[in-house]
């Protein structure tokens, strides 16, 4: 039961950027200057953007293990989350070449 309270938001917070990024993907794509929404930056920028998210994502993660302190669930939530960050670096980098 408390695995499930750590993956009910996480899935849901999916869920939900997939839905709004599909709701108002028909606005203009910005290269240049600070945008909030990652659906209104360009693919280089969505690339770059990525990226970044490698540093926050390392820091999560430890703060997640001093918390928990489950080697089992931080290795799940680190496996699960470097996939996903490196498909989407890559599924990116491959949209901002074409």
């Amino acid at each position: 039961m408390h695995d499930l309270r750590i993956w009910i938001p996480f899935v849901l917070a999916i869920i939900i950027s997939l839905l709004l990024e599909k709701i108002l993907d028909n606005g203009e794509k910005k290269d240049s200057g600070f945008v909030f929404c990652f659906w209104k930056l360009s693919d280089r920028r969505k690339f770059i953007r990525t990226l970044w998210l490698l540093p926050l994502m390392i820091l999560v993660i430890i703060l997640l293990h001093i918390t928990s302190k489950s080697y089992f669930l931080t290795g799940i939530i680190t496996v699960t989350c470097s996939i996903l960050w490196l498909i989407q670096t890559v599924y990116y980098y491959k949209k901002w070449k074409q």
